[in-house]
């Protein structure tokens, strides 16, 4: 846990260096997208590991007693490794400042084994297998009415997605859902006044609840993910 909060805390931090360096005078106006048009996103995103499990191998012990402690064996722990996967998005202005959107997401995570209190061994941590990864989802898109100059607004967003694990010799399928929330910034390098095309980056950060997928212990797991993606309304 530890882990996870330092790494959502990074994000975090990145998002609020990136809007702070990037806010303007309060009076000038705030851009906006163009109301009923589509909106086309491609980037990369980067997903935080998160743990599914740990084991003990045990056999029964040989002291005496009619309820001996069991022996252990060793003991280990997996989780579903960071990745960075490729993205792409599909959106629609219902204004200028509410979007829906849906897209996929696709990316080759691992899943390390950590091994340990092995009597005969010292702990070593075992590269375990590649999984293929698709995420298809749908979500809300807030421009905040806040000013922050010409070019940069915040936004908020929110949404679910459908999870598709395979493992490495694609025998085995694992689904899932993924739900999430988070804060952005969409930087307008062209447009922004409401009327003309626009282009230009975008970022978000999330808080994301995975339920399904591959876990041993059947947990709902949190992780945090950070993306960048170009922007183009048509």
């Amino acid at each position: 846990m530890k882990r996870l909060g330092a790494e959502v805390l990074k994000c975090v931090s990145a998002v609020v260096l990136v809007c702070v360096s990037a806010a303007v005078a309060q009076g000038q106006p705030a851009p906006d997208l163009r109301a009923h048009r589509l909106l086309l996103d491609g980037g990369v995103v980067w997903s935080g590991s998160y743990a599914i499990g740990d084991s003990t191998a045990q056999l029964r012990g040989n002291a005496a007693g009619p309820s001996p402690p069991p022996f252990t064996l060793f003991s280990s722990s997996s989780e579903v490794g960071s990745v960075t996967s490729v993205v792409a998005r599909v959106g629609f202005t219902l204004t200028p400042r509410l979007v829906l959107e849906g897209g996929a997401a696709f990316g080759t995570p691992r899943v390390p084994v950590a091994m340990s209190r092995d009597p005969e061994a010292s702990p070593q941590q075992l590269a375990g297998e590649q999984l293929k990864q698709y995420l298809f989802d749908a979500a809300v898109v807030w421009h905040l009415p806040m000013r922050w100059g010409v070019r940069v607004r915040p936004f908020v967003i929110g949404g679910v997605g459908y999870l598709r694990q395979l493992h490495e010799e694609r025998t085995l399928a694992e689904t899932g859902q993924v739900y999430y929330g988070g804060l952005g910034v969409r930087h307008w390098r062209r447009g922004g006044s409401g009327v003309a095309r626009a282009f230009g980056l975008r970022g978000d950060v999330r808080a994301n609840v995975r339920l399904g997928g591959i876990d041993f212990d059947d947990k709902n797991r949190v992780f945090p993910t950070l993306s960048v993606h170009l922007f183009v309304s048509l």
